[in-house]
């Protein structure tokens, strides 16, 4: 069972150019003082994104405990490859696009805990200038272009299957010109279409891409859990997704109102190894629907998944999430929004010829105190005895602020 914990919530000041000598602030680390008296931007606002996320970015390689080269090596992949790809730095201008993600604009930071170890994690949505402008109202233009450049900086990445999804998924121009015609556009809650994520490994990238047929399911009227499922059957050619992909079909279909599927993700990697995670929102937020989302409306009572829903009820009680109906979200979500916000999030794991599925679940945690939850968490890791994220997740958040 993993954790993950978003860690950028705040837009603090960082000089550009620490004074020599000057001992790394608990608020950014030596590497990202060290590269920042050197680094340059060719803009103003890849200069801010620099001077706004990257301390955060530092800091959260430095506790992480990766070694000091590849904290260079990944602020150095941030600063040089990944800033030029995330568009207008965000501000109130009017008419800035506004990714989904919950961070800092397009840019979102998390670490995923285990037992023994944490993972940073950096998402983006891939975002120029045109995505503002109207040249490119859906923010279309840029995965493609971000995937190019990664794949020449980890060329073990494999790109068959976001070229086989992209066009299943995601609007084609056609169907951008039917909504345009239509006057839809400016209606949808919101734009994403596509996010990437990198999970920082071994001095190397994973990628993982998440795609939203939110804005295709409304050009073509077909429902998004008909768009998801397709699209991973037209890439199974050997069916070994159809034992898994049936069990959940089945339990959506039968599944209250409340429930909906929203997006798809996978990992890009050779088509041998490749595996998806499909993403439903529960709008009703209470324990008895994450224990039959949990098991598959009982279907599912294997000692694994009985060991973490015991886990998931210790952390539902110890987080106390507001239960209830939840309603649709317009935008995302803002600093000093309600803890009563958002829905419940889960994923559906499925792996080729394994009939069922791995899932996890995300807690809605806008509007709850960042130190109870910290509070709560640090007593839940050293129950299940997990020492290391018991012993400095409370402190190493209270550090950033």
């Amino acid at each position: 069972m993993g954790f993950s914990s978003s860690e950028y919530a705040g837009k603090p000041e960082f000089d550009l150019n620490p004074k020599d000598n000057e001992e790394s602030t608990s608020k950014s680390s030596a590497a990202y003082d060290s590269l920042s008296k050197y680094i340059t931007f060719p803009t103003l606002g890849q200069c801010d994104w620099w001077r706004k996320a990257g301390p955060t970015l530092g800091k959260l390689l430095r506790d992480a405990k990766y070694d000091l080269c590849q904290q260079f090596q990944y602020l150095y992949l941030f600063g040089m490859h990944i800033i030029p790809m995330l568009g207008p730095f965000p501000t109130d201008r009017p008419g800035l696009y506004r990714s989904v993600l919950g961070g800092l604009g397009s840019l979102e930071f998390s670490q995923n805990f285990t037992q023994s170890q944490r993972t940073v994690r950096i998402a983006f949505e891939p975002t120029s200038h045109a995505a503002s402008t109207g040249e490119d109202p859906c923010n279309r233009r840029m995965v493609n272009e971000a995937l190019s450049r990664l794949k020449s900086l980890s060329p073990q990445m494999d790109l068959q299957l976001y070229y086989q999804l992209i066009t299943e998924l995601t609007l084609t121009d056609e169907e951008e010109r039917i909504l345009s015609n239509r006057n839809e556009l400016e209606t949808q809650p919101g734009k994403t279409q596509s996010i990437l994520a990198l999970d920082l490994k071994g001095g190397d990238i994973a990628v993982k891409l998440y795609l939203y047929p939110g804005l295709k399911s409304a050009a073509t009227g077909a429902p998004i859990l008909q768009i998801v499922f397709n699209s991973v059957r037209k890439v199974d050619h050997k069916g070994a997704f159809s034992d898994s992909l049936a069990l959940i079909e089945d339990f959506l279909r039968t599944a209250p109102p409340s429930i909906s599927v929203h997006f798809l993700s996978c990992d890009l990697v050779a088509l041998r190894n490749m595996r998806f995670k499909i993403y439903i929102a529960e709008f009703q937020v209470d324990f008895k629907r994450i224990t039959d989302i949990w098991t598959l409306g009982g279907k599912l009572q294997d000692q694994e998944t009985l060991t973490g829903l015991r886990m998931l009820r210790e952390l539902w009680e110890a987080l106390k999430i507001p239960e209830g109906k939840r309603s649709q979200v317009e935008r995302p979500t803002m600093p000093g929004d309600p803890p009563h916000l958002l829905p419940l999030l889960f994923n559906f794991e499925i792996q080729p010829h394994k009939p069922l599925p791995q899932l996890k679940v995300y807690f809605p945690l806008t509007g709850i105190n960042d130190m109870t939850i910290a509070t709560s968490l640090t007593q839940l890791f050293s129950r299940w005895e997990w020492s290391e994220p018991a012993q400095c997740y409370s402190r190493d958040l209270a550090s950033y602020r």
